[in-house]
């Protein structure tokens, strides 16, 4: 493998491993049952988790690949998306992390 391959593979989240990894033709369904959990912050030097609030988690349902856990920004607010509700992810981001697939999104919008 070629450096750059390696670099391209781990560059951390982008758009392109999204698509790369689900495509563009995603179906993803709201999962809302326990709701939104919050993502703590991670203190690298003492190596653990912090109690400052970065961001929340999401359940999805994404077709064909199941349940994946995605983080959103601190203030998204989720009362306007219904339970099993299909979602669009804006501006979602994806990286992969020894074989496990993390994904981010800016916000989420139901789909009519």
């Amino acid at each position: 493998m070629y450096l750059s391959q390696l670099q391209s593979k781990y560059s951390g989240y982008t758009a392109n491993n999204f698509n790369t990894y689900f495509g563009k033709e995603l179906v993803i369904y709201y999962l809302a049952g326990s709701g939104l959990t919050p993502a703590f912050g991670y203190d690298k030097e003492a190596g653990k988790r912090t109690k400052e609030i970065v961001g929340q988690y999401l359940e999805a349902y994404f077709q064909g690949f199941g349940v994946q856990r995605v983080k959103l920004p601190r203030d998204f607010n989720a009362d306007e998306v219904a339970d099993l509700s299909k979602i669009e992810l804006v501006n979602p981001e994806a990286c992969e992390v020894n074989g496990r697939i993390f994904v981010r999104a800016g916000g989420v919008k139901a789909v009519k």
